[in-house]
């Protein structure tokens, strides 16, 4: 479907809520045409203008774009092959020119981190009307900056760095989205409790909110876009890096199922995005480091070995890990639970907590989830076990993996090794609950 962006407007919602309206005409095909935007909440980054590239500006007015296309389509109506929607954009922004020299590997990029066939022409410049900001010292004396998204990955991250880093500051990232409550909570909620432990040594400003004008679309594969380039700016303006913690399970991500290596497949910190984002940032002359320090590490590894553990399992509560945390409808034995335990974040949060004092609340034991196994609650939790049921050779993993694009990576034997032991500690977990229905179906009694 073809895409244009037509406009850049400045509004005033009150004095410290200043929007940037990035407003599209996306072409339905047989429906006719839709206008929708991106709302960009424009304040909290307007401290940055003219001291960081315009190009990083460019990058965040871009990721907003496309994550508002990403939420305006709904897959199931326009897919063509029942996940993969086909978008040819015409796009505006700051410094296009710049962007037009790197396009192939933008789309190229977007393709991977969406599942899409993604077309986007640079085709012109966008003029931004910055709003004055107060002067502050939020951003100084930032040493290094993380992504926090409020689930137990991003917490692990911070602790590791300010217990291991006694007089460094560290800049806690974050975005939110407005149809999309729960991660802003999770975020407020955990950063209070790790200022609390650490006190100054933690910057933040409040969660800049990017959000699509409709929302008809909710597997929003390209939020993670956003996510990395806010950080960027701060990085940017710092002289520091940007640090991803992400366990490398999640990260990697590794398919249950041939079926599934596309659309139940999230990208949002695989290897091939950041070193494909990596690439974009070189070429755009944005002198700054994106890594995961955490990409060979189980969830359950990542636990062990934070440098406070104490200071997590305390804040551990606090943190949500679920990919289907509103659906309680779904949650049968506990329905004011935090967490679903039948999608697979709830799984691997589980899975690295066998053993210790775990007081998520989880809306489903895992015996539940196999005797719904004609629901759709199940879907995940079947496809795991048949994943672990099966044999995999060390060719077998590696094969899928140069599948997701790993051909060129010369450590490809470590990711071997990370999803042997994934499927080790998913296994323990399974083991742990004890349950005779699951340990029968595994061939185990």
């Amino acid at each position: 479907m073809k895409i244009e962006v037509l406009s850049y407007r400045v509004r005033k919602i009150k004095k410290n809520d200043i929007r940037l309206s990035i407003e599209l005409c996306i072409d339905m095909l047989t429906t006719g045409s839709m206008r929708t935007a991106a709302i960009v909440q424009l304040h909290p980054i307007s401290y940055f203008h003219g001291k960081v590239p315009e190009e990083i500006f460019g990058l965040l007015f871009l990721s907003a774009i496309v994550y508002t296309i990403d939420r305006s389509v709904d897959r199931a109506i326009y897919s063509v092959d029942g996940w993969s929607r086909e978008f040819d954009v015409d796009i505006r922004i700051p410094e296009y020119s710049k962007f037009v020299l790197v396009r192939n590997e933008i789309n190229d990029m977007l393709s991977f981190l969406t599942g899409d066939y993604w077309n986007c022409n640079f085709i012109g410049d966008a003029t931004i009307k910055y709003p004055k900001y107060k002067v502050h010292t939020d951003y100084d004396n930032i040493s290094q900056v993380r992504l926090f998204s409020g689930g137990l990955d991003s917490l692990i991250g911070a602790i590791d760095y300010l217990a291991s880093n006694p007089k460094g500051y560290l800049y806690l990232s974050s975005h939110y989205d407005s149809y999309m409550k729960g991660p802003k909570s999770d975020q407020d909620g955990v950063r209070k409790a790790l200022i609390s432990k650490y006190g100054k040594r933690i910057k933040y400003r409040e969660a800049v909110m990017i959000s699509p004008e409709l929302s008809k679309e909710t597997s929003c594969r390209s939020r993670s876009l956003m996510f990395v380039t806010l950080a960027s700016i701060v990085a940017s303006y710092a002289k520091c890096d940007v640090i991803i913690p992400e366990n490398g399970s999640v990260s990697l991500n590794y398919p249950l199922s041939p079926s599934r290596r596309a659309a139940c497949s999230t990208r949002t910190t695989h290897p091939v995005f950041l070193q494909n984002y990596q690439y974009i940032l070189n070429k755009l002359n944005i002198g700054i480091s994106i890594s995961n320090p955490y990409e060979f590490l189980t969830k359950g590894e990542m636990i062990q070995n934070c440098k406070d553990k104490d200071t997590l399992m305390q804040i551990l509560p606090l943190s949500n890990s679920c990919g289907k945390r509103n659906m309680h409808q779904h949650m049968f034995d506990n329905s004011s639970a935090t967490h679903c335990a039948h999608c697979m974040p709830c799984m691997y949060r589980k899975a690295s907590l066998v053993g210790e004092k775990d007081k998520t609340t989880y809306g489903n034991k895992l015996e539940t989830i196999f005797i719904k196994r004609d629901g759709d609650v199940s879907n995940d939790f079947f496809a795991m076990l048949d994943f672990l049921k099966n044999d995999l050779s060390d060719n077998d993993i590696k094969k899928e993996l140069y599948i997701a694009g790993m051909s060129r990576f010369d450590n490809i034997d470590e990711y071997v090794d990370l999803v042997k032991r994934t499927r080790a500690e998913l296994s323990k977990m399974l083991k742990a609950e004890n349950s005779l229905l699951i340990n029968k179906y595994m061939g185990w009694v």
